[in-house]
């Protein structure tokens, strides 16, 4: 039941069988002018800031990229490289009006998927590339993107930072740095919150639900909205039924009920029959039967007949 299309990627939640574990993703991913900051202790926004004091001595409109590896919750690999033939073959990695475009000359999209026999404890990782634009003599981060790291990435003539690889707790802090400082911008808070979807861990969980409850952007928490009925965790669940009873706009409402819809029919089903049967707002009720007359479920052809046939 799980579709969205993204604004910044193409995503297809396709299985692949691939191997077991991924390797952690290192610089040697990337072709051009390179610069390792992985070795340090710093946190990544100490590297991130070193890089941005070292290239914001230029010239204003100047841009470069930084990145960084995390711990993901779902493999990603390039659908690219199972359609271009060679699997040596970098893509493209470009900045073009303060966006990044990956494999301009082809299609750049992923699949994300456990894989048929996938166990919890396979590592999975994936790779967060920033564009910084230089200003003034500052920096700031304009997009980010999500690469595979099953691919060699072509800079072209353009610059990069390696970060390293970061565990939850650093990654997570450097998310979170963005998405509360100054005003980074709808669209790439979009990103990050999609971002956050695809941590390993509770953390990020609770970060998401953070947002759905109490973003001032009603954009954002639909999407944390979304992306919590793509988790199915307990505490996802829990946090979607909290905000269809709370006293919220009836857009909000609309989207956990969607996203209760992208649940496990096994978890979705009974309660968006809940919904439908006993929710004080009618629009939220015909929310709910929209959803279980898409699913499909024996539990929903039942609620049907039961409603129809009185």
């Amino acid at each position: 039941m799980k579709s969205r299309s993204l604004l910044f990627l193409l995503i297809g939640m396709l299985p692949v069988l691939l191997a077991a574990t991924t390797p952690t993703p290192t610089e040697k991913m990337f072709n051009g002018q390179v610069a390792s900051l992985a070795a340090d202790g710093r946190s990544l926004q100490e590297r991130s800031a070193a890089a941005c004091h070292k290239f914001a001595k230029e010239r204003a409109g100047d841009v470069f990229f930084t990145a960084w590896a995390f711990p993901v919750c779902e493999r990603i690999n390039s659908c690219q490289r199972h359609r271009a033939g060679s699997e040596s073959s970098p893509m493209s990695v470009k900045s073009r009006n303060g966006r990044i475009v990956v494999n301009s000359d082809g299609d750049h999209s992923l699949n994300i998927s456990d894989g048929p026999g996938a166990k919890k404890d396979d590592a999975f990782w994936g790779v967060l590339i920033f564009l910084h634009q230089v200003e003034n003599g500052r920096c700031r981060i304009s997009d980010v993107q999500l690469l595979a790291p099953d691919r060699i990435y072509d800079l072209g003539g353009e610059r990069l930072a390696w970060l390293g690889a970061a565990d939850e707790t650093r990654g997570l802090e450097f998310i979170r740095s963005l998405l509360t400082a100054g005003d980074p911008g709808r669209e790439l808070r979009k990103d990050l919150v999609f971002a956050l979807y695809l941590f390993n861990g509770q953390a990020a969980v609770a970060d998401l639900i953070g947002l759905a409850r109490r973003d001032p952007d009603m954009d954002i928490r639909k999407d944390a909205i979304f992306w919590l009925g793509q988790k199915a965790s307990a505490a996802a669940v829990a946090a979607l039924g909290e905000v269809i009873v709370a006293p919220e706009e009836l857009e909000i409402k609309k989207a956990a009920v969607f996203a209760l819809s992208q649940l496990p029919e096994e978890k979705g089903t009974p309660l968006l029959l809940g919904i439908a049967r006993q929710h004080p707002q009618p629009r939220v009720r015909k929310e709910a039967i929209f959803w279980l007359g898409q699913s499909g479920d024996a539990k929903a052809l039942d609620f049907f007949e039961e409603i129809l046939l009185k």
